[in-house]
Order: structure tokens, then sequence, then C-alpha cells
């Protein structure tokens, strides 16, 4: 492909003829699979070189454009490593050479180091004890929140008698704008009618919401179902409502008034886990009852996620934690020295200092186009920028032009839902996760390019 990284670096058009034949016929028939949002993008990715991805866009009478764009999708595209992930290429070789693929009806050392570090990493954070904790491993994070949901659906229920001492416990608490999965259980947890109506709710629950980091809307939710609280479904950060942390007072006061409810805190940080200059985005000594973590932990190289609660609090009945792929012996090896490699090269504390130093320079463009972008939020290198109300549900249209500029980011729904008072609404926002590895050089050429966009389009708005 060194063709189109040249073509990218000079800004030529190339005839889509001049392609191998397997490649025209991607960018004009398609993969063939659906996106989350029923259609792909004009785009096609070609291939990754460090922190830059290659990629090509039709144009007209049979040309294509090449261009090339710092990757801030780390969620997703490149993983939490970036280019790193090349240190595990001695491990994924002898790997798939040496790995049983036994299931885990049977002990295996590779989960049992990963299971390890994962406990160790989370008690640290919580500070708690590993003993404290019981884990278990799915793909995607869509098994792991659905299993969450299982265990509190099933903690207190008799098998034998078929009843639950918590059976006046029917209300389940969640967060306008959160997202917790693609499933039948987790998107009884979603306030939004496209992904949510004419699907069959959970037997004997209610799903309420609340406003996430708003305490007077934490306190009247409690007050309101005092007595039938079940759970309380949060997420480290709020993602596709917007990227939005909450101040640790908002989780004290969750804790707290869930510890009255006797209520169990399921706490969502498969997007946010490991990308926020700590494992967790929760406040370091907060302890929910559950934990889930997922995309990061897969590496960007496979779908891996964890499920991880408090025995004081839950319990798993026997059966219930089954999964096909529950961190097989190749996936833990390569995870547990991902994990290891962060830990000693102390990427987690330059995450911190990159995310806070990112903020710091987004906020200036924020500033000096209001036009354009209204705020930007986040926490180490998890970042958000919402769109100002002029571009307030352009939030593809923004992240193509973006790309076009040199940068890639993540799109986010906002919330926008009519029961959520004006004030507290979002409107989409891009979201950046990049690598925990990626080269300062590479943030800075990815903060220029939406500094150009910006002032492009604001050029347009003062001349409109």
């Amino acid at each position: 492909m060194k063709m189109l990284w040249e073509a990218a670096d000079r800004g030529v058009e190339l005839p889509l003829s001049s392609l191998p034949v397997d490649l025209q016929a991607c960018i004009t028939g398609g993969d063939g699979v659906a996106d989350h949002y029923g259609g792909r993008t004009g785009f096609t990715f070609v291939e990754q070189s460090d922190d830059c991805v290659l990629f090509v866009e039709l144009s007209k009478n049979d040309q294509i454009v090449a261009r090339s764009a710092v990757n801030l999708t780390g969620g997703y595209g490149t993983g939490i490593l970036g280019s790193a992930t090349a240190v595990l290429a001695g491990s994924m070789a002898s790997s798939v050479q040496r790995a049983a693929t036994a299931n885990d009806e049977f002990h295996s050392p590779a989960r049992f180091r990963l299971v390890k570090l994962v406990k160790e990493a989370i008690a640290a954070h919580t500070a708690s004890d590993p003993a404290d904790w019981d884990i278990t491993f799915t793909s995607t994070g869509t098994e792991a929140m659905d299993l969450a949901l299982q265990l509190v659906c099933l903690d207190g229920f008799d098998l034998a008698t078929g009843l639950s001492k918590r059976r006046e416990k029917d209300v389940i608490v969640a967060c306008h704008g959160a997202w917790h999965g693609w499933g039948l259980g987790p998107t009884q947890l979603l306030d939004r009618r496209q992904f949510t109506d004419g699907l069959p709710k959970l037997a004997g629950q209610e799903t309420v919401f609340m406003i996430y980091n708003d305490i007077d809307s934490l306190r009247r939710t409690f007050d309101a179902f005092r007595g039938r609280i079940r759970a309380v479904v949060v997420e480290g950060i709020l993602g596709d409502g917007g990227v939005i942390p909450a101040s640790n007072e908002w989780w004290a006061e969750l804790i707290e008034l869930a510890e009255r409810e006797n209520a169990r805190v399921i706490d969502d940080e498969i997007l946010s886990g490991f990308r926020t200059g700590q494992v967790l985005a929760v406040p370091p000594g907060i302890q929910p009852s559950c934990i889930t973590l997922g995309k990061a932990l897969g590496l960007g190289l496979f779908p891996m996620s964890a499920v991880a609660w408090r025995k004081a609090t839950l319990s798993i009945r026997l059966g219930a934690g089954v999964r096909t792929f529950n961190a097989r012996p190749y996936q833990a090896t390569l995870v547990s020295e991902a994990i290891e490699y962060i830990s000693n090269e102390g990427l987690m504390e330059r995450s911190s200092r990159l995310g806070t130093a990112l903020i710091q320079q987004l906020r200036t463009i924020v500033d000096r186009y209001p036009r354009v972008f209204k705020d930007v939020r986040g926490q180490g290198l998890f970042v958000g920028l919402e769109l100002a109300d002029a571009y307030a549900r352009d939030g593809r249209g923004m992240r193509d032009r973006l790309l076009r500029h040199g940068v890639l980011v993540e799109v986010e729904s906002g919330i926008f839902n009519r029961r959520v008072p004006k004030p507290s609404r979002i409107n989409e926002t891009l979201r950046l996760t990049p690598p925990l590895t990626i080269s300062e050089a590479n943030l800075r050429n990815a903060v220029s390019a939406i500094d150009t966009c910006c002032s492009e389009l604001d050029a347009v708005s003062v001349a409109a």
C-alpha cells in the first residue's frame, strides 16, 4: 500500500482502476456487513501505521482520494496499546502453538494469571482486598452487562422453592443517555425507543431513569422508589450521553443511598476502563457491588470483557456464568502481558498527564470557536467535545469533516430525551480515546487538525 500512503501525503487523486481488484470491489460494493446505524460510510479503511490510519474515499469519475488520519478511536480500532501491540508479537506466535483450547470447565494457568492481575487492579483502586472479589469473563460488553443483570435479578432467588427473598425489589435505576449494550437485557437500561420498543421486558422489573451526576435527581429517584430499588446501573463516565464524568460527591451519595436501600450498584466501565489515567473511572475508594470491563481489555485484537462482583453483596448461580469464550488461554496470555506492560511502562500516569494537556488545548479551541463546539469534558485519554447548537445533531457529519482533515474520532449520541429538563440535555459529542501509547507529536497533529477544521467552519458561519 506504499502507493496509497504516498498519495495521501501528496493529496492527489488516483484512478480506482489503479488499485487491487479486491480493494476496488470493497470500495464500490462494501464489505457486506451493516454497521451500528444500518449503513456504511463512504470511507474504506485500508491500513494502520503507528498512530495513523490510511483510508480512501471514492470521488467523481471513478477516482479515489487517499488520506491518513491520527486514530483517536483506541476503544475500537487501535486498542489501548496502539502500535505498541507489536510487543505482544512473540507471545502471539508461541501461544498459538502452545495454548490449551479446553473450555473453562478446566483450570488454566494463563487464566489464573489474568484473574490475579485484574482482581489486584480492581482491589487497589477500590481500597479492598483481591479476595473480596469474584470474576468471570465474557466476549462482548453486551454479554458482560447481561451477566451483571442476571446476578442482580437472581440475588435472593431460591431455585428449590422458586421464590425470591428480594421480590419486593422490583425497580432497576438507570441513567438518561446511558449505553449498556445491544442484548435484550441491556437494552432495557436505555431511554431511547428505537432500541427498546417492541422488545420484551424483564419480568417483574421496572426500569426508571435519573439524570447522571445530578444529586437532586439521584435523591428524588431514591425517595420515589424507596424500598423497591433492586439495583442501580451507572457508567464510570457517561459515554454515549456525552462523555460526562461524575463528581466524587455524586458517587459518595449514590453508594450511601444504595447501602441504605440494600440495592446493588453496577459500575459499567466497559468503555471507560483503562482510559482515564487509572484502571476505573469511578473515584478511588468507591466500592460498587459489580464492575464490568471490556473493549480496552481485548486490545483491539479480539472481544474480551470481564464481570467482577463483591462476594459480600452478590454471588453467581452455577451455570449462569457460562460463556463460550471465557478468557481462553491464548486471550488470557496476551491480555495479561498487556496489563503488565501498561504497569511497567507507566502508561496510566502518562495518559493522565497527556489527557490533562489535551483537554486544556481543546478548551482553547472551544473558547475560540463557540459556533462549532459547546464544551469539552473528560478524564485521562477519554475526552468528549460537545457540539454547539448549530451542529447539535450533526455528529456524523462533523466526524467525516474531521476525518478529511486528518483526525479520526467517534460520535456519542448526547441526551435529547424530553423527560430531561432542557438545561440538562446534551448535544451530540465527539469522543476522543487515543491509545495510551500515542505520541505527543501525533496528539498535537490531531489538535491542529481540529483547529483547522473549526476555522473553516467558523469562516463559513460568519460569511452566512
